[in-house]
């Protein structure tokens, strides 16, 4: 969850030494932006003025004030800095023992590498940026004679809200005024409740942080009393539920438009279970309920026998025989029978398919049709039998030996499909059925495939008649709906499953413990716990690393939940494309001289600017540089070329690996696909990676593309618009004409 826009980079270095400071400054305002001050009292007036800052860095001996109490103020006023202590040998105790406190992050010893202080910075910014992805934080509300006085309130407040604790402290209402018109009165009013009758309950609402991002929060408050039983302080944990809340709407939305799918499809979608004692439990309906049988859904799956007793004694029987069957075999299942529903007889024709669940129950997904409009077709179509031979539907009588007496024009796919003639026998397999129906006044029905067309037969026996009748009729659209019906109910499951698992996935808060874990080993790496062996370093290196791949997975995740939700945020600003592609370039030059792969860079003369989000854009090139370095040879080379293209900037990562064919390059973009997967143990990835990227650079207003010759490497292209051209530069120039306005 991205909390903030940009990851802050301000370091305040204090001394009582100008030299001291300018040279810091004319040393590290490349890489960092660097204020000074001339000792803590200066300092603690330009963190009030200018800050916050993400860094504070502070001498020990100074002649206004000491280093721990300066930097001890610090933490009170600027709880989220990361403070860093310069400190003589003679002083290692000391720094210590601060650390253990918890009051400074790091200490440096006299005189420092710039090496070393450019390293130790750099952890400091990335502890800011762990500790500003914490989305939570607690506060104590004090009470006096019912009504709240002041609110202390917790680290995690500026990264919740954007406004820090002397934000609150100079706007006493600002715990209301950041809280959306709409939701004033309830949180207002949840504040005195809380105060004067010592309840209260957990409310979700939202605010406008102090950038103007508009986000959720859950507050959990609990009141205490004193001796006497009075209100006299109220603590609470405040919740950003924004992603939560965003996974919420995905799945309404989700859910609205599987109603919507059930809803258009014919007939009445159902699922149900068996109770212990037989009876049927109804666990879905679609709202088509209500037109078929005259109940609600909720009705029936409240009291299935509403539905039940309405059905003929005798279907009823064969519809729980049938669900018997079913479960035992665990085969579909197949239903026709009539009722009286309304006033008036309905005929239906019901499918479903069985699936025992892990506790040993069974449910079944179905289908119910009302054929009565086709029940009366077929009786009709009994009464045109009289006159067989103009029947168009195949039409016979067979003798009690099984022996063809009749048959109609239209029979004789049938007689084609059995090899048979009127005057000879049925095929064997169907003698046996004669046999047992004939005389009973009963009948079966069987379907029998003829090449492309499939037929439902209807033998029926005449009272005690010493024949029987078959009656067919051609079932072939029907069997293609039901088959097309079936397949999409088991893609829409599939789908859901899928889902479900991801969703799951996504939810267990993986990132806290990542990063107390990176925390420690960070800490352990930099000999905080004591010395470090090379041994032990190199477990813990190698520890940190899957840290950091596991933190990458994590984002993946996210970033493609997002992007599915549509809640991706973009934080344009005008960026040099040449000054981004330097950076990343550098970033990733540990990676590739560990297999010894040369990264040359083509770069414009001119400076091509681009508005782009820079961390969307550096983890788009990031992604395909580091691509790029893992499925090419050892001592190869990758080429990273920035050139105008018309109006817009071309990025090209060219390297001489393996290449790709023409399918795998029709897949490269997909979820989930991972092309050259490397087999055994390693780093594997989840074929996220490409995707987010595509994803990303259409985001921007681009597009991405790649061109290989197996053998020969391959070339990723993208292209942004230029500033000041496309839909990207029309937003942010708009965006900057507002704010001269204002």
């Amino acid at each position: 969850m991205n909390m903030l826009p940009e990851m802050d980079r301000k370091i305040l270095f204090v001394d009582d030494e100008i030299n001291v400071l300018k040279a810091m400054k004319r040393q590290f305002h490349r890489q960092f932006r660097v204020e000074t001050a001339l000792g803590g009292e200066e300092a603690l007036e330009k963190i009030q003025n200018a800050g916050p800052f993400a860094v504070v860095v502070s001498d020990l001996q100074m002649e206004d004030m000491n280093g721990l109490d300066f930097l001890r103020r610090v933490r009170e006023c600027s709880p989220d800095s990361i403070c860093v202590i310069l400190t003589g040998f003679g002083d290692l105790n000391v720094a210590v023992n601060a650390v253990n406190e918890g009051i400074i992050f790091r200490f440096l010893t006299k005189p420092c590498p710039p090496d070393t202080l450019i390293k130790t910075l750099n952890e400091c910014l990335e502890q800011h940026r762990r500790l500003m992805a914490v989305a939570v934080y607690t506060y104590t509300t004090h009470v006096e004679n019912g009504a709240p006085t002041h609110t202390e309130r917790g680290d995690g407040c500026q990264v919740v809200s954007g406004y820090g604790p002397q934000d609150f402290m100079a706007d006493s209402l600002l715990h209301l005024s950041m809280v959306v018109p709409e939701h004033r009165g309830m949180v207002r009013e949840n504040i005195l409740r809380l105060a004067s009758k010592k309840e209260g309950s957990p409310i979700e609402f939202q605010i406008r942080r102090k950038d103007g991002a508009v986000r959720w929060l859950r507050d959990t408050a609990i009141p205490h009393c004193d001796a006497n039983g009075e209100i006299c302080r109220i603590e609470g944990l405040v919740e950003d539920i924004t992603d939560q809340k965003t996974v919420e709407q995905a799945l309404q939305q989700s859910e609205a438009r599987y109603q919507r799918m059930v809803a258009n499809l014919p007939g009445l979608v159902y699922q149900f279970t068996l109770c212990e004692d037989g009876a049927i439990k109804f666990l879905f309906l679609s709202d088509s309920c209500g037109d078929l049988f005259g109940l609600t859904p909720a009705q029936v799956m409240e009291d299935s026998n509403l539905l039940m007793q309405c059905l003929s004694s005798g279907d009823r029987g064969d519809f729980y025989n049938m669900i018997a069957d079913s479960a035992q075999k665990l085969t579909p299942g197949e239903w026709r029978g009539c009722g009286i529903f309304g006033g008036e007889e309905k005929w239906f024709h019901a499918l479903c398919r069985p699936e025992r669940l892990l506790g040993g129950d069974v449910i079944w997904d179905g289908i119910l049709m009302d054929i009565t409009d086709y029940k009366r077709m077929e009786q009709e179509r009994e009464q045109l039998a009289r006159f067989p031979s103009e029947d168009p539907s195949p039409v016979m009588r067979v003798a009690a030996n099984g022996v063809i007496v009749y048959a109609n024009k239209a029979s004789a796919p049938l007689l084609n499909r059995w090899d048979r003639k009127v005057g000879e026998p049925l095929p064997e397999n169907l003698l046996g059925l004669i046999a047992r129906i004939k005389g009973s006044g009963s009948h079966e029905c069987i379907e029998v495939d003829c090449k492309d067309r499939i037929y439902s037969i209807v033998f029926a026996s005449i009272g005690k008649a010493d024949y029987v009748n078959l009656y067919a009729r051609d079932i072939t659209e029907a069997k293609r709906g039901e088959n097309e019906l079936i397949r999409a109910n088991e893609i829409l499951r599939e789908h859901d499953r899928l889902k479900s698992e991801f969703v799951s996935t996504v939810s267990h808060e993986l990132r806290t413990p990542l990063c107390i874990f990176k925390n420690i080993l960070s800490n352990a790496m930099a000999g905080v716990m004591g010395k470090v062996s090379d041994k032990l370093y190199d477990s813990l290196k190698t520890a940190d690393q899957n840290v950091d791949r596991l933190s990458r997975i994590v984002a993946n995740f996210l970033d493609i939940s997002k992007i599915e939700a549509g809640t991706m945020e973009l934080a344009q600003a005008v960026l040099s494309a040449q000054a981004v592609v330097e950076d990343v370039v550098a970033s990733m030059e540990t990676l590739s001289q560990a297999k010894n792969i040369e990264i040359r860079l083509a770069l414009c003369k001119d400076d091509l600017k681009i508005v782009a989000d820079e961390d969307r854009l550096i983890q788009i090139l990031t992604n395909l540089i580091g691509n790029a370095i893992k499925f090419i040879p050892v001592h190869g080379h990758i080429e990273v070329t920035v050139e105008p293209a018309g109006e817009e900037v071309r990025f090209a990562v060219k390297d001489n690996g393996p290449g790709l064919s023409e399918d795998e390059m029709s897949r490269i973009f997909d979820r989930f696909v991972q092309i050259h997967k490397i087999s055994g143990p390693g780093e594997h990835g989840t074929g996220l990676g490409l995707p987010i990227t595509k994803e990303l650079v259409e985001m921007h207003g681009g597009r991405i593309w790649v061109e290989s010759t197996v053998g020969e490497g391959c070339c990723f292209y993208f292209v942004l618009p230029k500033h000041g051209i496309g839909r990207m530069g029309t937003v942010m120039e708009e965006a900057l004409a507002a704010g001269r306005k204002d």
